[in-house]
């Protein structure tokens, strides 16, 4: 077996080349075929994605974008987030304390209070996603998932510092039909979903989609008599209902609701005594094996959300086009989490927040001087309000279940934006990007902790411009260069871990270049491209290491480099193979912070020693960004035969990750070593399509792997979140 561990740079760029000399020569060989006879899977290029607001050839889109059909997501599998991991060459998925940590090219949030801006932004139909702790509830009804990479602060706006992941739901179809799919597998996952969908008249459809889903968590609670037996299972229910108009040929109006609610469980591992003596003596008992943990917690991470979209498009001319999209959320979310991980209540943290979130979005595409120039103008408003309780219980200062920490936070945030992007076509090869981004945020918090501060207010507003601009040329009618420089922005904001505690935006700029290609009579896509950003003004949590505290800090600087390849080649009409890999350094150039796992009182406010003293600050210049590996890897294969009166379809993959960090101190115990996971699928269709049955095992060779690790300033320990053990099942689906 390969031992990743051994990787190097020089060595993932070596992959690159080989694999870009090697899909050249398929290419050459390949065997040629009209690509209306070589089927889906053999044009992935082909795929039309709306990234830039837009539809748009995925081939034609000058940056970095992954995107993954609706037959893709079915045959691997994709049901979250986490599925995206080892698909996405630069995607990195962590959580902790109930929030969704998305890395991109090594740029990500390590924030957890529920206010945090997001550093990769998530919209569903065109809405964005303001709650962190909620973004896997919006995907039981996809048609598809683009993935953008890097900056995209002209066309997405402040919260797209690291890119941009955009779910696409499906809508009415335009014929009467439904489905059904059931689904088995283990650790008593169980769950059902379908459909119906169909015109209701010539000018009026309707779909209506059902999920309920059922699984146990893969974290086995070690604790005799203890109320939860396992942590990280989730029951998930959901309904979400469409209705589109369309009272004119020009016109068409879409109302979307969902209601989903789900039940789930979390609980950290310890991976390090307690570097208290007095508090490791009372965390019993306790293990630090993956996958185990002693709780006596009845742990809940309990959300609800509402939503409501209003789209309307209105073809103004053959040229102009007008969409309006509304949005509304409410969200509900209780979790309870025994974050000592061990049986002593050292730590239980109960948390309640709801929110309720309004966005408009106003978007103006025209095509002018016979469509050589293409523009948009747009603008776009968001209201969030937000109210947070946070609780600790413990027994380390006598008593039972004392409650010793209270906060209340409140905050009220509004943006405003304005921007504009366009393509002008000098010729018919040579293209100018150009485009800008206006944006005003507001920030009003309200924060009360009991016993430290009261009734402290906090008014903050924020301004920045983020422009776009570039060149595109092809090459060839199947080459295709690109380069383009883009700024970034991400609102500061109002920490609710400490009293008055403010922070300032992040900002990025940088640029990528690259060459995207389609070969072999379009049965090969071979895409690559290189980045580079500067990062300023960090957002950084702090733990303060006196009684569990936090604060948000800004770190000094930042550089990231690297290099992406991807590609999609149909061999033969059989056999498709498929890939990924990346190569980056993401590392701090500027910074000095504490580390509070070095010793008791190392980041306390009472310490007396110099800042300059290098026992108290470190200069941790060269060190990496959190969750930034130095390199990724996947490969996919896939061939289908006849049998049975149908297809058979057969998919193995394998992804290899570099070392990961989760502390910026480059701590070895908080650092995930270099690991390698493989899937495999199967699908079978019969010639009619009125069924199709699945199965699937994820993680074959149950790796241990982390997707987040922290020190705790309350119990001064080092704990983790443990990525999905082995994980496999079937599904039958039936079609109407």
């Amino acid at each position: 077996m390969l031992k990743v561990r051994h990787f190097r740079s020089s060595s993932m760029i070596s992959i690159c080349l080989a694999m870009t000399a090697g899909l050249g020569a398929g290419a050459a060989n390949a065997q040629s075929a009209d690509s209306a006879d070589t089927g889906a899977r053999a044009n992935a290029g082909d795929i039309i994605v709306t990234a830039q607001k837009r539809e748009q050839r995925l081939q034609d889109v000058p940056a970095t974008i992954a995107a993954f059909s609706e037959e893709s997501l079915e045959t691997r599998q994709i049901k979250g987030l986490n599925d995206l991991t080892t698909r996405v060459p630069s995607l990195v998925m962590g959580y902790q304390f109930g929030s969704n940590q998305i890395t991109l090219r090594g740029i990500s949030t390590g924030l957890t209070s529920g206010f945090e801006d997001a550093s990769v932004a998530v919209h569903v139909n065109g809405v964005y996603q303001a709650r962190a702790r909620s973004l896997d509830l919006a995907q039981m009804d996809l048609e598809r998932i683009e993935v953008l990479s890097g900056p995209q602060g002209t066309l997405y706006g402040r919260n797209a510092t690291g890119g941009v992941v955009n779910y696409i739901m499906r809508g009415p179809s335009d014929k009467m039909e439904a489905e059904f799919t059931g689904n088995v597998g283990n650790r008593n996952a169980y769950g059902v979903r379908g459909f119906i969908s169909g015109p209701i008249n010539d000018k009026v459809g309707f779909r209506i989609t059902g999920l309920w889903d059922n699984s146990d968590g893969d974290v086995k609670n070690l604790l005799a008599g203890a109320p939860d037996k396992n942590f990280g299972g989730r029951k998930v229910a959901a309904l979400r209902g469409v209705l589109a108009f369309d009272p004119t040929e020009t016109l068409r109006i879409e109302l979307e609701g969902t209601y989903a609610h789900t039940r789930s469980s979390y609980a950290p591992t310890a991976l390090a005594p307690s570097i208290n003596p007095g508090r490791a003596a009372f965390l019993k008992p306790q293990t630090y094996r993956p996958h185990k943990v002693y709780s006596d917690l009845d742990a809940a991470n309990d959300t609800t959300q509402y939503s409501a979209t209003g789209t309307i498009t209105l073809d103004v001319s053959d040229n102009v086009q007008l969409k309006s999209i509304s949005g509304y959320q409410k969200y509900k979310n209780f979790m309870s989490v025994d974050y000592d991980a061990s049986g002593a209540n050292a730590e239980h943290i109960p948390s309640s927040g709801h929110s309720r979130t309004y966005s408009q979005e106003f978007d103006l595409n025209t095509e002018m001087f016979d469509g050589r120039l293409k523009s948009i103008f747009g603008m776009f408003y968001f209201n969030d309000r937000y109210t947070q309780q946070t609780n600790v219980f413990s027994s380390l200062f006598g008593g039972t279940n004392i409650d010793v920490y209270q906060a209340n936070f409140s905050q009220k945030a509004t943006s405003l934006a304005f921007f504009t992007d366009h393509t002008f076509s000098v010729s018919d090869r040579f293209r100018l990007l150009a485009g800008i981004r206006f944006n005003n945020d507001k920030k009003k918090g309200n924060l009360n902790i009991r016993g430290q501060c009261t009734n402290v207010n906090r008014d903050l507003e924020f301004e920045a411009w983020t422009p776009r601009a570039g060149v595109q040329f092809d090459v060839t009618d199947k080459i295709m260069a690109y380069a383009t420089y883009q700024k970034g922005f991400k609102s500061g904001g109002i920490g609710s871990g400490t009293c008055g505690d403010t922070f300032k935006p992040e900002t990025i700029e940088g640029g990528e270049a690259g060459l995207k290609t389609t070969l072999a009579d379009n049965r090969v896509h071979l895409n690559i491209a290189g980045f580079w950003y500067d990062y300023k003004n960090i957002q950084v949590q702090k733990t303060l290491g006196t009684a569990g505290g936090f604060q948000v800090q800004n770190a000094a600087a930042a550089r990231i480099k690297g290099v992406e390849a991807s590609f999609d080649a149909a061999i033969t009409d059989r056999l498709r193979l498929d890939g990924s890999a990346m190569v980056e350094s993401a590392k701090y150039t500027d910074y000095t912070n504490c580390s509070p796992a070095d010793f008791l009182g190392a980041c306390s406010a009472s310490d007396t020693r110099p800042v300059s003293d290098p026992t108290r600050n470190k200069d941790l210049q060269g060190n990496w960004l959190n969750r930034a590996p130095p390199y990724s890897v996947s490969i996919g294969l896939e061939y289908s035969v006849d049998v049975a009166g149908g297809e058979l379809l057969l998919r193995g993959e394998s992804y290899w990750s570099g070392k990961l960090r989760f502390s910026e101190f480059a701590d070895p115990i908080l650092t995930q070593k270099a690991y390698n996971i493989q899937n495999a699928y199967a699908t079978f269709t019969p010639a009619n399509e009125n069924y199709i049955l699945r199965a699937f095992i994820k993680n074959i060779g149950n790796t241990n792997y982390r997707t987040s690790g922290f020190f705790d300033g309350f119990t001064f320990q080092r704990e983790t979140t443990w990525g999905a053990w082995r994980t496999f099942g079937g599904e039958v689906t039936v079609r109407f």
